[in-house]
């Protein structure tokens, strides 16, 4: 009998298991693509912001607090439970969550993935008739394009490596891109 039979193999010691699937203990990310990423979502913020302060200010104001929870407390239920918790990953937020939130070790990411769709599609129909309302197709196609943007790029330069095949966002990118 061979004396190395209860030693995990190479690959159990170089992955985790998260939500039933295997990943690499070492985030697919370089420190580029959080950058980036979080530079796309800066024009949805600028321009969310300009259409909703010159529609509603209380629009406004629930347009804010949902991206505050999208940001903050969110992170707890995603990013606080990942395998790549403190690692460059497809956000900054995987450097900045660790001095928010302490690692929740075994814990299920889905139910906060799942959020951030909710969150997601909420900031994007929120300010979408107001940008009508102000200027009409212009406004319109612009806030439609800058959504489309992050949205293309978070997928294709963060979900196309990401080893997360139960999380809904990555699954629409695949799709969209026709990636596995």
């Amino acid at each position: 009998m061979n004396g190395h039979a209860n030693q995990p193999t190479d690959v159990q010691e170089k992955t985790v298991l998260q939500d039933g699937v295997r990943c690499p203990t070492k985030a697919p990310w370089s420190s580029q693509v959080g950058k980036l990423t979080s530079l796309a979502i800066l024009p949805v913020v600028l321009l969310g912001i300009y259409i909703l302060s010159h529609s509603s200010l209380l629009r406004l104001g629930i347009w804010l607090a949902l991206f505050l929870l999208f940001a903050y407390p969110l992170r707890y239920l995603v990013c606080a439970r990942c395998p790549y918790y403190g690692q460059s990953c497809s956000s900054l937020m995987g450097r900045t969550v660790p001095r928010l939130f302490k690692k929740q070790e075994g814990k299920s990411m889905k139910p906060g993935l799942w959020l951030d769709v909710v969150f997601s599609l909420l900031l994007f129909a929120l300010p979408l008739p107001d940008a009508w309302r102000q200027g009409g197709l212009l406004l319109t196609l612009a806030w439609l394009s800058v959504f489309t943007l992050m949205f293309a790029l978070i997928t294709q330069v963060a979900c196309s490596v990401c080893p997360f095949t139960f999380c809904p966002i990555g699954r629409a990118g695949r799709a969209v891109w026709g990636s596995s």
